[in-house]
């Protein structure tokens, strides 16, 4: 009788094998042939569920933002405004070793995007995704009155993004140097910083 196979299970099984690739050997080394070695099958295994290396390298970068998103849907229940924005921050910064592999992961794929135009647009719509989702916390952060009035929520969307980002490439190259300490006070005072002043 034969096997039956969970398409979808073996689809996350060969990115979860694709991820461990990348965050051991880096992304150059990430070729069909180590991917397929990794996930205990063959490189044919792999073309009936991607079209290419950049599919590989694009879906493993959206299923692990998905993760991401789940972690952070369950851990804001219940929260609004910028309680919730804490810990949607907290779930996407470099904290533990979990996120500190998601870190390398997407550090990983910045290069690539650059000389890779599918790769490229699939990074630009999980930005937008995430900002939209960020500006979402703060303008339901300016109707409980949770901002100075002067907060520009775009450009406040920003400003944690790039803190994402900076911190999370510091960590990668310095992670001696960007403790999980460090990365919670200066969102705290970025954070902070939205708030009314003190009357």
């Amino acid at each position: 009788m034969p096997k039956i196979v969970n398409w979808d299970d073996r689809r996350d099984e060969i990115l979860a094998a694709t991820w461990r690739v990348i965050a051991r050997d880096g992304i150059a080394k990430a070729t069909v042939r180590a991917i397929a070695r990794e996930a205990h099958c063959s490189p044919g295994i792999l073309a009936h569920y991607f079209d290419d290396k950049a599919d590989i390298l694009g879906s493993a970068l959206v299923l692990s933002h998905r993760r991401v998103a789940a972690r952070m849907d369950a851990r804001t229940a219940g929260l609004a405004g910028l309680d919730a924005l804490r810990v949607v921050m907290l779930e996407a910064l470099p904290l533990d070793d979990e996120r500190d592999l998601e870190a390398q992961i997407e550090i990983s794929f910045w290069g690539r995007a650059l000389g890779n135009p599918e790769l490229r647009t699939v990074q630009h719509a999980e930005f937008d995704r995430f900002a939209g989702r960020l500006r979402a916390y703060l303008a339901e952060a300016r109707k409980l009155g949770e901002l100075r009035d002067s907060v520009d929520i775009d450009l406040a969307a920003h400003q944690l993004l790039v803190l994402i980002d900076g911190l999370s490439a510091q960590r990668v190259l310095y992670p001696d140097r960007v403790t999980a300490a460090r990365q919670r006070r200066m969102l705290s005072e970025l954070l902070d910083s939205f708030r009314p002043w003190p009357a």
